[in-house]
């Protein structure tokens, strides 16, 4: 059964841009949870690697994965259909409320998780860093091992390779919503620097809807 709670969200160094983008996503997350909902059908490389993440989390009789920034719950359905437990949070309260599955949806900041040390298996940021400057990624790591219990895994999706995209319009709406394309290396270099190991990672090219590479990392907590 899926359930919402609310957390806090924890004070970051850019607050206000920060609630900014929040409030566009909750604009946005109606009409975002509609378009997406079956975004998998057509990405069956995608599909595999969460089946392959959650693959890694029950080899290691994990039950509990943390989906932070879940946006509506695409990657978390996919979670949960392979047999995990999977908590969604993300800051919007509206793609919250616009979630489905079976999930426990919870609002709060992925930055200052409102989790106890070593709670969760795994934890999937599924592109859920493209909002995140490279300097702020060692930070944000080092939160999502904290959550993570010995032995646990993570899973990064990301766009990489391009510049960034600047989405200025979305739904009919007006948006300020910049989308970087994060170095492959760089952010494996952060995660070992972070306390993980590298255990796979795969590059795809774009898409015909796509305007950049897409890059997935699974790492375990050491």
């Amino acid at each position: 059964m899926a359930t919402r709670c609310e957390g806090s969200l924890g004070s970051v160094p850019e607050y206000a841009e920060a609630v900014a983008q929040t409030a566009l996503y909750d604009a946005i997350a109606a009409d975002y949870a509609r378009e997406f909902h079956d975004e998998f059908a057509s990405r069956p490389f995608d599909r595999g690697f969460l089946a392959s993440f959650a693959r890694s989390v029950h080899s290691t009789r994990g039950t509990t994965v943390l989906d932070a920034g879940c946006g509506p719950g695409q990657a978390a359905r996919e979670l949960a259909g392979a047999g995990l437990d999977v908590i969604g949070l993300d800051a919007s309260r509206g793609m919250i409320a616009a979630a489905s599955g079976p999930a426990s949806w919870v609002v709060g900041d992925m930055t200052s998780l409102p989790l106890a040390d070593g709670s969760v298996d795994g934890v999937c940021a599924w592109y859920s860093i493209v909002h995140t400057p490279t300097d702020a990624l060692g930070a944000l790591f080092a939160e999502f091992r904290r959550v993570t219990a010995a032995d646990g895994w993570l899973l990064l999706a990301f766009q990489t390779a391009a510049p960034t995209l600047e989405l200025r319009s979305a739904f009919g709406q007006p948006v300020h919503l910049d989308y970087l394309r994060h170095d492959v290396d760089e952010v494996q270099t952060l995660l070992i620097e972070s306390g993980y190991l590298l255990h796979r990672d795969a590059v795809r090219s774009a898409n015909a809807s796509e305007t950049a590479a897409q890059a997935f990392v699974v790492a375990r907590r050491c």
